[in-house]
């Protein structure tokens, strides 16, 4: 298959961003580990490890493996990474050789992330400063270009360059320092959120309000499950899934923020994205823009169905309504785990990864893209019981996550295997009307099979973000 590609959550600067910590790494030059378009392809023996230790030894979405998968627009999200990651609470003394290892960030960048002066919003704005620096520009050795836009009507027609939107994973970045706790750092948090929205010249298109750690604003969800002889690497459990301030899961200066973001008078609006949320947070939000922000439609920039892997990250029937009537955006994520691979399949991995030396390509690829399908049906089908006379495709597009440190799907592990995985969803869509049982009927308002697909990883996108900045 060759269609176009919109990617609504990837971190194609985390790793060269790190490295640009090195003052031998050039960020202009492709060939260097500091540049956003220096590919690193997975290795035999990279995938080996991945799957042993369930974290990629290369990079997923470098600009260049971009290109070569046709992603044609890319919502870039920036991520100045929460302490909490950098300060494991095992082998404190090998924190910085274990967290490289993990993030491949780079050991220069992850001793400034463990340092006293580490500041959440300074660290954001030099990120996206990064970001700027090869905007319309070709690296030394390269020969792309990847384009950074601040309105949605800017948009052109797919080129072999990439249309670049910001969005920011985590709203700790408007602390100024990084003790959350502090209110000492969430003063002039009106003046930063302002910056942002009116001092860069392409401001975010969305935030993901929490993360993987407590930031002060909001109760979280249960993210991170590497273990080491059993216990937890990183922990996540202050203020997890429970109240945080006089029985709510959202501070007061957590309502303060979602009112300055949706704020039109401080700037562009800015959505909000309910990846992250504890599933009570989710709750107390719905509630909050009840006739208040109705008309302002909700995101879920990369995620799945708890149909599949039941923990409360991951969105239920309740959540797939909210986003639907508010006439939002879900992006299905690329990681096994939050698409149920592992809780499906955790007896016969072994099994799987022998069996599949023997099975051709075709069939391998078959078989892991069906993770990513069964999550687009199944949220297809309860969009289409919602309304049986409006498009229940509309709403599904690609959040990959890609160098979010995620597990990928093995045969889906990069930017580049964007085609092959749309080729398997084509094949499940037409297995899916051909079957006779079929929920959502064939060609459903006229919309065929190939228009589906193209819509899923393409229009749906690109229509939304037209519509919405």
């Amino acid at each position: 298959m060759n269609t176009p590609i919109t990617d609504i959550h990837l971190h194609p600067t985390l790793k060269p961003y790190g490295h640009s910590f090195y003052q031998n790494e050039n960020k202009n030059d492709l060939l260097s580990s500091a540049c956003i378009w220096h590919p690193d392809p997975p290795t035999n023996l990279d995938e080996l490890e991945e799957n042993i230790l369930g974290f990629p030894p290369y990079r997923e979405c470098d600009f260049t493996t971009m290109v070569n998968g046709r992603v044609n627009i890319a919502v870039v999200s920036l991520y100045p990474m929460e302490t909490g990651f950098v300060n494991p609470q095992l082998f404190k003394s090998e924190s910085k050789e274990l967290i490289d290892l993990i993030t491949l960030f780079g050991r220069d960048r992850i001793a400034y992330l463990q340092s006293a002066g580490y500041n959440y919003f300074t660290d954001l704005n030099n990120e996206y400063n990064y970001l700027l620096t090869l905007n319309k520009k070709n690296p030394i050795n390269g020969i792309h270009q990847y384009e950074l836009l601040n309105s949605g009507a800017a948009l052109t027609a797919p080129t072999t360059n990439v249309q670049v939107f910001i969005s920011i994973e985590g709203a700790h970045v408007f602390c100024n320092g990084h003790n959350v706790e502090d209110p000492n750092a969430w003063t002039k948090i009106e003046e930063r959120i302002e910056f942002v929205k009116k001092n860069w010249e392409f401001p975010p298109f969305f935030i993901t309000f929490c993360h993987h750690f407590y930031n002060g604003l909001a109760s979280h969800a249960q993210s991170l499950f590497i273990k080491v002889a059993g216990k937890d690497l990183l922990d996540q459990s202050y203020k997890l899934n429970q109240p945080i301030e006089s029985g709510k899961y959202i501070s007061t200066t957590g309502y303060k923020v979602i009112d300055l973001l949706y704020s039109q008078q401080n700037g562009k609006r800015i959505l909000i994205d309910i990846k992250h949320m504890a599933k009570n947070t989710r709750q107390e939000f719905y509630a909050y823009r009840k006739g208040k922000y109705d008309s302002i439609p909700l995101i879920c920039s990369h995620g799945a169905l708890i149909d599949f892997y039941s923990q409360d990250i991951n969105l239920n029937l309740e959540d797939i309504k909210e986003i639907y009537q508010s006439e939002g955006l879900i992006g299905i994520e690329l990681d096994q785990r939050i698409l149920g691979y592992n809780q499906q399949q955790e007896k016969n991995r072994f099994w799987n990864w022998l069996t599949s030396i023997f099975r051709s390509r075709k069939s391998n690829n078959l078989l892991w893209a069906e993770y990513f399908w069964k999550n687009i049906i199944a949220i297809a089908e309860q969009c289409y019981d919602l309304n049986v006379n409006a498009d229940p495709w509309k709403l599904i597009c690609l959040g990959s996550d890609f160098d979010g440190i995620i597990n990928p799907l093995n045969k889906f592990r990069t930017s580049t295997d964007l085609q092959a995985l749309s080729e398997c969803i084509l094949k499940n869509l037409i297995d899916y009307w051909g079957s006779g049982s079929s929920k959502i009927p064939i060609n459903h308002l006229g919309i065929d099979a190939h228009t589906v697909v193209y819509n899923i990883m393409y229009k749906n996108a690109k229509e939304f973000i037209s519509k919405n900045y």
